[in-house]
């Protein structure tokens, strides 16, 4: 049996409200970045401000890192929130949609030497008819050469590949209109429980109303058992018109039906709040199998399929290969580098 798994390995260095991901360097690195500002000062994003029916220019370096000459492809990315908070990028599959619609400019690829750098002057157009808010999109750029499948592992008759696919993004806000006039706004919805092994979880939905990047922090309080648990509550950027959910590990409460308070801030206006009744279902029975001589293990929970479960197993001895490789490759790219007299 073989199994092929497609990877995307990007590291991420944190940037309100966007972000820039740079590989791991070796012979295919590579890197894109903002241009410094007018005063000289690097720039982790691009953050633009541009009126309705008018047009802002940008530049970007793009650079080859590695040690062989890079066909690089660029693409415009969509800004979404992630699932939990956050800001995060998406590739566009089919056509452009919003703000991805917005810039144009930039070439489909570029080849690079060795070490050599670029700078990418693109355009943001903003159309007559855009709404003041603020808004996402990214260049994201990688190798134009199709990534090919590395097996990372076997075990018996059973192998497993990965497809190790490196990419940059580096986010472009663009704010539409005057920021000081635009409407920051949270709300929260009803909150739910449930379990994640041994430990209560509660799963606090928010939705973004308003018209600016909104980020947040607070706490929810609940009473159970006759004491009242209060857990902090910190929220990542929720783009305009998004929602996210925010999980909290809540040690110390007991199932049942619980009285909760939510109280999140953004920084101006008032609080969002939601009070209301939490059920926390009764954690589901421990159900045990044999996996071995003298070993047993936990099943995460008594409804799941076995296949499911195997699926789960494999997927994680997959990602456990994966790292392995990637340690084993960096080891002798330093050997290399430097050799031994």
């Amino acid at each position: 049996m073989s199994l092929a798994v497609l990877a995307l390995v990007a590291g991420v260095g944190a940037a309100a409200p966007a972000h820039a991901a740079s590989p791991v360097g070796d012979g295919d690195s590579f890197g894109l970045k903002p241009s410094l500002a007018s005063a000289g000062q690097a720039r982790s994003y691009f953050d633009l401000t541009v009126p309705p029916g008018r047009t802002s220019r940008d530049t970007a370096i793009i650079s080859n890192e590695g040690s062989r000459t890079q066909r690089l492809k660029l693409t415009i990315s969509s800004g979404v929130t992630a699932t939990n908070s956050g800001s995060a990028y998406q590739s566009i599959p089919g056509k452009c949609s919003g703000a991805s619609c917005w810039m144009t400019g930039l070439p489909t690829t570029v080849t690079l030497a060795p070490g050599e750098r670029r700078a990418l002057t693109f355009r943001v157009h903003v159309p007559a008819d855009a709404q003041p808010a603020q808004y996402l999109t990214g260049i994201t750029v990688q190798s134009a050469r199709p990534p090919s499948a590395v097996r990372v592992g076997s075990n018996g008759k059973a192998s497993a590949k990965a497809i190790i696919v490196k990419q940059v993004t580096v986010g472009v806000a663009v704010t539409v209109g005057a920021l000081s006039q635009m409407k920051t706004a949270l709300a929260v919805s009803a909150v739910s429980g449930g379990w994640v092994g041994p430990t209560p979880r509660l799963s606090i939905p928010v939705h973004n109303p308003g018209q600016t990047f909104a980020r947040a922090k607070g706490t929810i309080s609940c009473r159970a058992d006759g004491k009242t648990h209060s857990y902090d509550v910190i929220m990542g950027t929720v783009l305009p018109g998004t929602s996210a959910v925010l999980p909290i590990n809540a040690k110390g409460l007991s199932s049942g039906s619980l009285p909760c308070t939510v109280r999140m801030r953004t920084g101006t206006g008032p609080a969002a709040v939601w009070s209301g009744t939490v059920e926390l279902p009764s954690r589901t029975p421990k159900t045990f199998i044999h996996t071995g001589e003298g070993a047993y293990t936990e099943l995460p929970d008594s409804t799941v399929p076995l296949w499911a479960i195997a699926l789960m197993v494999i997927g994680a001895l997959i990602l456990t290969a994966l790292l392995a490789l990637l340690v084993r490759q960096r080891k002798q790219r330093q050997r290399a580098t430097h050799p031994t007299d």
